[in-house]
């Protein structure tokens, strides 16, 4: 059976993603170049700036030829847009089509693609590769290319360990924009130019402050916020690492997602705050349905960075749910515990203490469900070994 034909347009923001933006029988976008490339007319005469403002379609833009591309033994090879991309860009999909539908069944038999698929757009595009290449002093294509394997889900467990939300747009909203970076990070108190960040970099995932802004298509926003900041914000945690921060872990650590909040949205001055940040964060284009949707500081009060994104913290009454301690038994009676941040017990004798307490809180509980079914006349429950 013959090769498929190598690919040479490899897109950094998959196409499927970029037709959630779209308007209603519309084809195209708005795209906003923000450091156009002056160019020269036949005659070599440098005539100033390109066009600056495009009209693309979703399979038009957002890519660049060989991105990926590894060459190997004389030959030129698309494997890792075409196996690795490919399967992540198909199952992301998938994953993020359940959440939007609230199929809980699909949602927890697909959970950790949707990171994995927001955690490919932090490192495939340009501006990702660039921090690639800082982080591991990568020079080659090849190595670059391996590198950026190596440090694939990096931010899948911070992520998924935070608070969760959803949040609309409102009814007749212009909708959220995208970039050429569509996973944002975003710190109040850590600016667009911070020095103390490497030249064009975002601010840390696991300082405290920063959140994570993924719009999953133009209605709908997917906002994770570090438990600990979601509860007590402030400029003064805004750079303090998060509890037990870390970007792997092996132990394959318990989460939850049935506490997801949804029940909020925004109105259109917060879209506009979003699509600024949005903005603020792109290596250089973004995309919306028209050509004011490019420039939402038009309909901004302020700019100022920390006086942006107040709303953008999760309802504190809301955040306990999404937090606490778990304690798990499973059907062969061995037991697993975690704290929120993925802390489990440090010994043997904590361990223990740990197993003593939920067998005594199940005991609890059981006496309590007796008692009831007794009082009602029914037959006690059986709580079978899981």
């Amino acid at each position: 059976m013959p090769s498929p034909p190598q690919s040479h347009r490899h897109h950094y923001v998959p196409i499927w993603y970029q037709k959630g933006f779209l308007e209603p029988g519309k084809t195209s976008f708005k795209i906003l170049d923000k450091h156009p490339t002056e160019f020269k007319d036949a005659s070599g005469v440098l005539r100033g700036r390109a066009r600056h403002i495009l009209n693309k379609g979703a399979d038009a833009h957002f890519w660049e030829p060989d991105l990926y591309t590894i060459r190997w033994l004389g030959r030129s090879d698309d494997v890792i847009e075409r196996m690795l991309f490919g399967a992540i860009d198909t199952q992301g999909k998938l994953a993020i089509e359940a959440w939007l539908a609230e199929d809980y069944d699909a949602v927890h038999s697909s959970y950790w693609n949707v990171y994995e698929f927001m955690d490919a757009l932090r490192l495939r595009t340009p501006k990702g590769l660039r921090f690639v290449k800082a982080l591991t002093r990568k020079e080659t294509q090849q190595d670059l290319m391996v590198a950026m394997q190596e440090l694939r889900r990096m931010h899948c467990l911070m992520w998924a360990e935070g608070c969760l939300e959803i949040a609309r747009a409102p009814e007749g909203s212009s909708g959220f924009i995208f970039s050429d970076h569509p996973v944002v990070l975003f710190n109040r108190y850590v600016f667009p130019g911070d020095p103390e960040l490497p030249h064009g970099q975002d601010p840390h995932l696991h300082w405290q402050g920063t959140q994570t802004l993924f719009p999953f298509d133009r209605k709908r926003l997917f906002i994770l916020t570090h438990v600990e900041y979601a509860r007590t914000p402030g400029p003064g945690k805004a750079r303090k690492p998060r509890t037990n921060s870390r970007y792997f872990d092996p132990s394959n650590p318990m989460v939850r997602y049935d506490d997801c909040i949804r029940s909020r949205t925004l109105t259109e001055k917060q879209v506009k705050e979003v699509n600024f940040i949005i903005k603020s964060r792109a290596d250089r284009f973004i995309a919306g349905r028209t050509e004011d949707d490019l420039y939402p500081e038009r309909h901004l009060p302020t700019t100022v960075w920390n006086k942006l994104g107040h709303f953008l913290l999760p309802p504190k009454h809301k955040v306990i749910n999404q937090s606490g301690y778990t304690a798990v038994q499973f059907k062969d009676g061995s037991f697993d515990f975690q704290d929120q941040f993925g802390r489990r017990p440090r010994s043997k004798a904590e361990f223990d203490r740990e197993v003593s307490k939920a067998k005594e809180m199940r005991a609890h509980l059981e006496r309590l469900l007796a008692k009831a079914r007794a009082e009602k006349g029914e037959p006690p429950p059986d709580f079978g070994d899981d």
